[in-house]
């Protein structure tokens, strides 16, 4: 029986998805809505330095299991050393957005987070609530980029105009998310730019507190003449003419020449020897 060009190249996609470990999205001719061409693609992980430039889909053959390897291995988990078969769905998105965006074939796409063990992905949600317990990245269907030179709210956006698996901006970062699971977003819990009107609060804030603790300041400043005084051995002194100040007003500050004068006094009085004991 002869297979059809088109029954031929499905035999070829369902093959590779069976070496490839079963996993969960099936890839699909279509779902990337790429010509017939060849797709090459080139990934750089911008922690290790590493580089991957690989041809992985060819008219006729579909996914190369090889170049899916080479693809694996740059995904692993950095942490574990770890690596698992790599979504060829997820590779698609990829390519697809770059073309999208305009951004050159040989454009480096720089994968900042691939696969995640169970143990890594376990550590990060600890100390970061970004981090899904069930992350597609725990099923190699997920990837962190960036392109260099394309804005990540562009990416976000071709991605959304996808229609296809779930996707985030991390602007803190300067990386979009995406997954081959149900389409789908959501806002970032941390790290995102504030509103306006709270930066404004923040400020206002700010400088009630700065004024409270020059207020606190002067009034210890005074406080400390005062005792000064007191310990020359002199009364406080008072303003003449003047009735004693209301309770809660705030008290003048002390006549520094006056003071001058008392410690000079106290200066001259002769020293009196204390007394043994």
């Amino acid at each position: 029986m002869r297979m059809t060009g088109r029954a031929f190249g499905m035999l070829a996609v369902l093959t590779v998805a069976t070496q490839l470990g079963g996993c969960a999205t099936a890839p699909s001719l279509e779902s990337a809505k790429l010509d017939g061409a060849p797709r090459s693609v080139v990934l750089h992980h911008p922690g290790s330095g590493e580089t991957v430039a690989v041809t992985y889909w060819r008219p006729g053959d579909g996914y190369d299991p090889a170049a899916m390897r080479e693809i694996s291995v740059l995904f692993r988990d950095r942490r574990s050393d770890e690596t698992i078969p790599i979504d060829p769905s997820l590779i698609d998105m990829l390519v697809e957005l770059r073309q999208r965006v305009g951004a050159a074939p040989e454009s480096p796409i720089r994968i900042t987070s691939g696969y995640r063990s169970s143990a890594t992905n376990a550590s990060l949600s600890r100390s970061n609530p970004n981090v899904a317990e069930n992350s597609y990245h725990l099923r190699g269907q997920a990837a962190d980029f960036s392109i260099a030179g394309v804005p990540p709210a562009r990416l976000a956006e071709e991605a959304a105009a996808m229609q296809r698996g779930g996707y985030a901006m991390y602007a803190h970062t300067g990386h979009v998310h995406v997954d081959t699971g149900p389409f789908r977003t959501w806002t970032p819990k941390t790290g995102e730019p504030r509103a306006p009107q709270i930066l404004e609060a923040q400020a206002r804030a700010r400088a009630k507190a700065q004024s409270q603790a020059l207020a606190l300041a002067q009034k210890a400043g005074n406080a400390k003449a005062r005792v000064q005084v007191a310990d020359a051995g002199s009364k406080p002194i008072k303003a003449p003419g003047k009735s004693p100040a209301a309770p809660g007003a705030k008290a003048p500050p002390p006549d520094l020449a006056r003071v001058r004068v008392v410690l000079a006094q106290v200066k001259e009085m002769p020293v009196q020897k204390p007394a043994k004991r």
